[in-house]
Formats: C-alpha cells, structure tokens, sequence
C-alpha cells in the first residue's frame, strides 16, 4: 500500500462533481481573463477565483526562467507584502517534480513527507517555515503549461486539516490551470510587443532627429529626452569617449529638462561608467551610495543623490564609443530586462551618432582637399559609405567626358562599369595585385576622347580612428609607362633572339673540346664540360620559350599540325623525363584506354606541353609519391555538360559541343591555393613560399600552346592535396576554329 503522505500523482479516484460546477467556474475564470487589464490583476484575481471555486484559503502562482533553472513567487493569495527571493527548481524536488514530469502532484500532509524532512535543502527548509507559519497541511500543485513549455506551477495550500483533492477537483484545477497558462502567455506576447513598439518608435524619433540635423548637441540632447521619457528615470547622462586620453566626457545629462555637467571628465576606469566602458557589458547598481565602485564627485558637483543606476555601453564594430547612464528609476528598480532593452537600443544609437559624427567629418575635410584634387593629373572620384559620389576633381571628369557636377551623386560602380564598358580592352595584373585583395588594381585601354592606357585603384577612406567613411577611386593615366614598357619588351625580345646565335657557338664549342677535338682532356674536366653545356641547353630552352611566347601572344605562331597518336605522345614524353623520374625515385604511371582516336596537333608543342606538366609533377611530389599521366576521349553534347566522365579524375569545364580528347597529370605533391590557379598560368607567376622554384614560363607556354591549338587547359588542385592539370584538344578542324575565334 501507498503512503498516504509521499507525494502522488493527483487525480487517481473516480468520484465526480456535477457538471454545472465546472462550468460555473470555468465562465468565471473566463471572465477574469476577459476584465483583466495586467498580467498581475490577471493573476490576482484568477487565483482568488481559484481558492473560492475550491474553497482553499490560500494559493500562489510561480513563473519558471526560460531556460528552467529558477522559479519565483509571481502571485499570491491572500496578498502578501512581500515575497520569498528566487530559487533554484532543482533545490526544492517537489516542485521540480511538478516542472520535469508535468504532473500535477499533491502531499496530504506535509509535516509527515520525507521530501520535507531535516535533511532536506536550505531552500526547501525556507518553504517548510513559510508552511509553518502559516499553518499549512496539504498542498496541490499543478503545472502551468503554454505552446509545450511549462511556464509556471499553481499552487493550492490548505491549513489546519489535512486534504486529499478528488479527481474531480483536480481535473477542474487543471481546466482553470490552462486557461490561465494561456491567457499569461497571451499577456506577455501583448507586453513585449508593446515594449517593441515603444522602444522602435523612440529610435525612430532619434533616427528622425540625427538625419534631419547637424548638430550633435541637438542630436545628444534628443537622445536623452527619449530615453529618460522611455524608461521613466529622473536623469540621464550621455558620455563619449576621448580616444586621445581615453577619457569619458559628458556631453549630455538631462534631468528635469535641464542640461548639466558638459566637458566634465571621468578618468579611465573610473566609476560605473569606465568599468562598463572598458567590459562593453551593463551594469544595474540598486544602491549607489553604499557601492565602492560608485564615482561620487560628479553627482556632489551638482548637488544631485544617485540611489539606482543603470549603465551600458555604446558599441560599434566591436569598439567602445561612449556610455549611456540612467539615474533613479520613478517606480522602482532596474530590471535585467531593461538592461538588454537598452544595450539594443544603444546599439542602434551608437551608429547613428558614429553617422552622423562621420557625415560632419566628412563635410568639413571635402573642402580642404578639394584644392589638393584639383591640382593632381590623376583623376579622382571619393564615394561615401553608400557608394554615391561625393567629390569629383577635373581629370575625373575629362576621363568620364562631363562637368564634374555631374557625377556627383552617382553610383561609383556604375561608373566604373561605363568605363569598363568604353574599354578596347581590361585587365588585372598579377605583379599589383594582392592575393587576399579585396578591390583589385584594374588597366585599361582607352580610345577616346583620345588613346591612352589608365590604371584604376579603389582604395578605402578611413577616419583617423580607422574607421571607414567611403572609397576612393584613383586613375592614374599610364600611357607613358606603356609606350617605355613596349620598347623594353622589344629590345628584350631582340636581345633574346640575339642570344640563340652565341649560346648555340658556346654548345658547339663545348661539344667539340669533349668529343677531343682540341686536345685529350681528363674525366674531371669531361664532367665540367658536361655541366656547362647542359647549363647552356637549359639557358637555350629559355631563349626558346620566351620567343615562342612571344609570337603565340602576338599571333605570329605556326603550327606544323599532323595526325598525332596520343600513345605514341605519351610515350616520347615518358622518355625525355624517365631518368629524371627515376633519380628521385618517383614512379610514373599511364592510365590510357584502349582506342584513342589520332589528334591533329603540332608533334613539338604538344610534347613540350605534356613535358612541362610532367616535370613539374615530378619536381613537387615527394620521394615513392607516384605521378600519373593519362588520357581519356569524350563528346560533348549541345546543351548538356557532364561534370564527371570515366576515366578522367577531374571535373569538366565548360567546352563547345563536339569530340575532345583530354590529357592529364595527376600528382600527390603539396597542392595549390585556390588563389594560384590561374595566376600560375601567367607569366613569370608562380605560387609563393615554394621551396623548389621555376623561371615561371612553362605553364604560361603550355597555355598559349593550347589555345593555339583551339584547347584549353586548367587546373584542379586543393592544398596538401596534390594537383591535376589537364588540357583538352579539339578532335575536328570546325572545333578548332570555333575555339580559335
């Protein structure tokens, strides 16, 4: 048999109480919820109603956290003066109980429940004492529970008589416990929408006064009018901070209407204000005057008594820039609740202040510069943090080909776009331009209102605090530098076609003093020669591939084109790298289907272009890492694309219909950033922090080669994931042509 003084679950008998009794009460606890203007007359009234529909002669309501770990005392029946602090659920078990399990659960007699014996926790030997002295004997308790979340627990006490409630009586609880579940959710939904609405509707009078004037001693002065009106305090301080002495200024203090203490100072760290500066967190002090932290010479110069305080920081972008200070709340103390409302609402201030501080910097500094724009030969546009133009000097607007008072106003990139779109020709030059940049340095050619080549930067403005107030766009006419770039480049290509002829002396002479023709000659200096004619091929090679460069940029590259096996590529390829392969002990590997079909290229290019890919697989894989070069066949069909096909390791992109035959080489060597694949193909472009490097013109050769050729090559490659490069050639004349143009 069961105790009949350990907690139950309520509600096990069959007795039942008429109908015309439950309704009675449940249009009695609906017309308390339809008359109540408050959440706490709600809860007033409703559990009077309770104690009377269950003749108890005492009841109470306790609301749980969010997160369910405290309780407190809501409500109570009769009222009371005062009530018990909050607590933690799990330290009273009976009523954790009630929460976890969302029971309803009685104790017929508490004087006799082990629950609430000697050993049981401080917080529940404050709830006997409460019990005692108020002579209570059973307790009802019952889940208050709103959208799947329990919000709350009812509580029912009898006194003097011990009472076991009937099962009629707890259904009846529990109907009257939901209505009212519901109802206080409904109230609070009401409450913080109204909150919302108020607290948007202060911040729209703020945004309101900040835009529409240029005075911050106006702007500051509305800022707190607002606020003290919102939170019903007797004061309230607006502070900046000095980023100079990092000091906190008073720039604004309300109280009664009246503004006080502007220019005063508070020292780093000082008082409720610094500390909150410093921590960007709030702070809510209940009484001031007996708290050491409290910075009592401001008030005493004023002859002001602080007793509450609430203080939060003014924060933008991670970055203190001011404090906001409320002084004796009107109806009571500071909540938490009010805290999170205002560092919200300080947030919003915060920027519009910083706007408003920048828009006047902004303002007073275009003058200045406006004389040093006018002067320079470099056109300039300034944009402000919306992207419109702000300032335009002379050069800017000859490049744009309008009076300056007209670009003023305009979207800065869509300028841009125009002049790119006026452009013969676009690009981005490796050798300016950052790998992490976010604006890139762009060169363009134009051809009117006359020819010339411009360099555009887009640089940030900032403040001198590092903030940032808008762009600058800079173009820098660089015709000059190109026509002295074009004769260099030419006289280099003329000195290097002039070094074939001497180098190719230095290899023949080389080669007759080893063949012994001047002379016999030793072993050791057998050796040397050989060095120094295979320093004077790899120079030649050099030669020859910046030539060849060269013409394949210009269009002055012929291709001796011929029906080519794809084995038989391979295989010659293989050949010229086997030693070297072999020497570091890097195994090779061929992965060729069976029927590739012939491939009209020009023998030489296509070998150096495959020699190119393997050697540097070989050069940047690690010792037993094997290197494989393969081939595959595919069509492509008109509208479609497939991105993985049999046979080839990588990813397609995108090619014109038709049949393709594709090489590849795959290695398991450090990989390349994402950031290098295309710059690696440029010329003298290489990845940095690599241990082994290049001249930085085999992959550029390989490039211009293939396209030559109608192809494209590329490249898919991760970091510490090896890299495959792969080439695709066209397998028709139509398709080469089609490429070509």
């Amino acid at each position: 048999m069961k105790n009949k003084d350990t907690p139950t679950v309520a509600g096990s008998d069959n007795d039942h109480d008429p109908v015309d009794t439950r309704t009675a009460a449940l249009l009695r606890i609906a017309s308390v919820i339809e008359t109540a203007a408050t959440l706490d007359e709600l809860l007033m009234l409703g559990i009077s109603e309770f104690s009377q529909i269950l003749h108890l002669p005492s009841s109470c309501v306790l609301f749980v956290s969010d997160d369910g770990i405290t309780a407190h005392v809501a409500n109570a029946h009769p009222p009371r003066v005062s009530l018990p602090t909050p607590f933690l659920l799990t330290d009273t078990p009976f009523l954790h109980q009630v929460f976890a399990e969302r029971q309803v659960v009685q104790i017929d007699n508490i004087h006799h429940n082990e629950l609430l014996g000697s050993d049981a926790s401080a917080m529940t030997q404050v709830f006997i004492q409460l019990f005692d002295r108020e002579h209570i004997c059973s307790v009802l308790m019952l889940p208050l529970v709103a959208q799947d979340r329990v919000i709350g627990i009812l509580l029912f006490a009898t006194m003097e008589e011990p009472r076991h409630f009937t099962k009629s009586e707890v259904a009846l609880a529990r109907l009257m416990a939901s209505q009212i579940a519901t109802a206080t959710t409904s109230f609070r939904i009401i409450e913080r929408a109204q909150r919302r609405t108020a607290e948007l509707a202060t911040l729209n009078k703020i945004a309101a006064a900040v835009t529409s004037s240029l005075n911050t001693r106006d702007v500051y002065h509305l800022v707190m009018e607002q606020l003290n009106e919102y939170f019903q305090v007797d004061a309230g301080s607006l502070l900046m901070l000095d980023v100079e002495t990092n000091e906190l200024v008073f720039v604004m203090t309300l109280e009664a209407g009246e503004e006080k203490l502007f220019g005063v100072r508070v020292p780093q760290g000082q008082g409720f204000v610094g500390l909150v500066a410093q921590s960007q967190q709030y702070e809510i002090i209940h009484d001031a005057q007996h708290d050491s932290r409290f910075y009592a010479k401001v008030s005493e110069s004023v002859n002001y008594e602080v007793r509450t305080i609430l203080c939060v920081p003014i924060v933008v972008k991670n970055r203190t820039i001011g404090v906001i200070e409320l002084l004796n709340k009107r109806d009571g103390t500071f909540t938490e609740e009010e805290a999170n409302r205002l560092m919200r609402m300080a947030a919003t201030i915060g920027v519009a202040i910083e706007n408003a501080h920048l828009f006047q910097e902004v303002t007073t500094v275009r003058d200045r510069f406006e004389a040093i724009l006018n002067s320079t030969n470099d056109g300039i546009l300034m944009a402000d943090m919306h992207g419109a133009v702000v300032t335009a000097n002379p050069m800017a607007a000859q490049l744009f080909s309008c009076r300056k008072e007209l670009l003023i106003g305009r979207q800065i990139n869509d300028l841009l776009a125009e002049l790119s779109a006026r452009a013969l020709a676009v690009s981005t030059p490796s050798w300016l331009n950052e790998d992490d940049a976010v604006d890139q340095v762009v060169e363009l050619e134009l051809s009117s209102p006359q020819a010339r080549f411009i360099r555009h930067y887009t640089l940030p403005v900032r403040e001198v605090n590092g903030a940032e107030i808008g762009r600058l766009a800079l173009f820098q006419d660089i015709s000059k530098e190109r026509e002295l770039a074009q004769l260099r480049e030419d006289y280099t290509g003329m000195l290097i076609h002039d070094l074939r002829a001497p180098l190719t002396a230095i290899m023949n002479g080389i080669m007759m003093v080893k063949r012994g023709l001047g002379g016999p000659i030793s072993d050791q200096q057998q050796e040397l020669l050989g060095i120094a004619h295979q320093g004077s091929r790899t120079m030649l090679e050099m030669v020859n591939t910046l030539l060849d460069i060269s013409k394949m940029e210009q269009g002055r590259m012929s291709l001796e084109v011929e029906p080519l096996s794809p084995y038989a590529l391979i295989d010659q390829t293989l050949d010229r790298l086997m030693v070297s392969a072999r020497d570091q002990r890097i195994p090779l590997m061929q992965q060729l289907p069976v029927g590739l079909p012939l491939v009209e290229a020009d023998r030489e290019k296509l070998v150096r272009v495959l020699q190119n890919l393997l050697d540097n697989a070989i050069k940047f894989s690690p010792m037993e890492a094997t290197v494989t070069l393969g081939a595959v066949a595919l069509h492509i069909t008109e509208g479609v694309h497939p991105d993985v096909v049999d046979g080839l390791p990588l990813r397609i992109p995108e090619l014109h219909a038709g049949d393709w035959l594709v090489f590849w080489v795959r290695d398991h060597g450090p990989g390349i950033p994402p950031q290098y694949h295309e710059r690696i193909f440029e010329k003298f472009g290489q990845v940095r922090g690599r241990k082994v490097r290049g001249t930085g013109l085999g992959l550029t050769f390989c490039k211009l080669a293939i396209e030559s050729h109608g192809g494209k090559i590329w490249l898919q490659s991760a970091e510490g994931k090896g890299s495959i490069f792969a080439l695709a050639l066209p397998l028709s004349q139509d398709q080469r042509t089609v490429r070509s143009s």
